[in-house]
């Protein structure tokens, strides 16, 4: 039994609908800058949309936020418009912004301690900040909580934040998600785009308060208005994909692209995506290979096999094996299965290199060994044939087998041909016939016609 190899398919986002993840969001307990995250993709560490900045001081640098899976809110900092300490005389601010920059904290304290003994909100706010961290002062949630709670109290909003998120964690007091409820709303009414953001979690998944959807919309609106990019992107997945709205792909792809401004990596890539297949948007491969092209180059995985097919296709860009197999070697280095397969491909049809067996048949291999069905088959393959390795029915028998159980039908056929022809097992012609008939039923050709031949032949 001598196969034929099939065509080389470069399998790719362009060739079937996309599919689009949705996330929910939480937020964190602590501010230090992060990283954007691998896509919808999972992705794939915290993620936060605030930079380093002092309690109470405006810092630069947004990151991209990950998108994860739904949990109640958490503490996160307000952004850097709400965090300023409107309480603290400005010479006192400077001097505090001075002294946070160059990490002392102890002036930081001595100062905020000042006005926070004196009722001011905004210094008791700084001393909260900096028992939460740890900044200067050993971490302490319960002295942390009670410094928020004086200034909340007074109407400081991102202490009301802080005290909802703190509440909402059970940080520094007990759990009440009732209490969260109470204090992110008055952090809301100030304009907080975070206490948004919490209001939505909380009324999505009903903790707190009673769950209601479009409510929930509504607030992760808000946020997203105001410039949450993590929101942004999730709202945007939502309405391309339906998932509690109504299906609007355009505003779907409005907010990706407000996502993408931040500079999102995962918002950059979900954006090549849409420009690629049409969505929200009219056809774009040259927009397409654009955002795909900077969310690979900064490290995104899914962007890496996607940039890889494009160049290998003439996508939005001049064909280029040489590049293509570049970006299939990046992504295949992160574990994407696909791009394995793809070089294993590449290399045994000799498509911008030099043909190499050995070489196609280790890139099978690594594919193979993740999973996946197509890459297992054609392990099966190559072991029939022995391209790029000694020939050995046994092991090709066991390759289809994997392949097999995974649903694959020309596998199911070839298992059934093994069986019928005794090639790496003892002939059986009733086990042939029962993986001829799974790969029938899963619509194979070549399956229905030995099956009517066996029946020809009385067996």
């Amino acid at each position: 039994m001598r196969k034929i190899f099939k065509s080389v398919f470069l399998v790719s986002l362009f060739t079937a609908p996309v599919a689009v993840p949705i996330s929910m969001l939480h937020a964190q307990p602590h501010t230090h800058a992060g990283r954007s995250h691998d896509h919808p993709l999972p992705a794939q560490g915290v993620g936060h949309r605030h930079g380093n900045g002092a309690p109470g001081i405006a810092s630069g640098g947004k990151a991209p936020a990950k998108r994860v899976q739904q949990q109640p809110a958490r503490p996160k900092q307000p952004n850097n418009n709400q965090r300023r300490n409107p309480g603290i005389a400005n010479n006192a601010n400077t001097e505090l912004q001075r002294a946070y920059k160059a990490k002392n904290y102890a002036r930081v304290y001595q100062i905020a301690s000042g006005y926070a003994k004196r009722g001011d909100p905004a210094g008791q706010y700084v001393l909260g900040q900096l028992f939460l961290l740890g900044q200067g002062q050993k971490k302490n949630p319960q002295t942390a909580f009670g410094w928020f709670k004086k200034s909340a109290d007074k109407g400081h909003p991102g202490s009301q934040y802080l005290l909802g998120s703190l509440y909402a964690t059970g940080q520094g007091t007990r759990k009440n998600l009732q209490q969260a409820f109470k204090y992110y709303k008055l952090a809301s009414n100030a304009g907080i785009p975070d206490a948004y953001t919490s209001l939505g979690i909380m009324y999505e998944n009903g903790e707190g308060v009673k769950k209601h959807l479009p409510t929930a919309i509504k607030y992760y609106e808000l946020a997203a208005n105001k410039g949450v990019t993590n929101v942004q992107l999730m709202l945007g997945e939502r309405y391309v994909k339906g998932v509690g709205v109504k299906k609007n792909p355009t505003k779907g792809f409005n907010y990706v692209k407000m996502a993408q401004r931040s500079g999102a990596t995962g918002a950059t890539y979900l954006l090549g995506v849409l420009y690629a297949n049409g969505i929200g948007t009219k056809k774009n491969p040259a927009q397409a290979f654009k955002y795909v092209s900077i969310a690979a180059k900064k490290g995104n995985r899914d962007a890496q096999y996607d940039l890889a097919s494009m160049y290998a296709q003439g996508l939005g860009t001049k064909k280029n094996m040489g590049q293509a197999i570049n970006w299939y070697k990046k992504a295949s280095a992160k574990g994407v299965a696909l791009a394995s397969h793809n070089l294993g491909l590449i290399y045994l049809q000799g498509m911008g290199t030099a043909k190499n067996e050995k070489a196609a048949f280790s890139w099978f291999s690594k594919a193979a060994k993740k999973g996946l069905p197509i890459s297992q088959y054609f392990m099966g393959d190559l072991y029939v044939d022995g391209v790029g390795v000694a020939k050995n029915h046994g092991q090709a028998l066991n390759w289809y087998k994997k392949s097999a159980a995974q649903g694959l039908p020309a596998a199911e056929y070839s298992v059934g041909a093994m069986y019928a022809n005794g090639y790496g097992t003892k002939k059986n012609i009733a086990t042939a016939k029962q993986w001829f008939q799974k790969a029938a039923n899963h619509g194979s050709p070549k399956a229905k016609q030995a099956l009517a031949m066996l029946k020809q032949r009385g067996l």
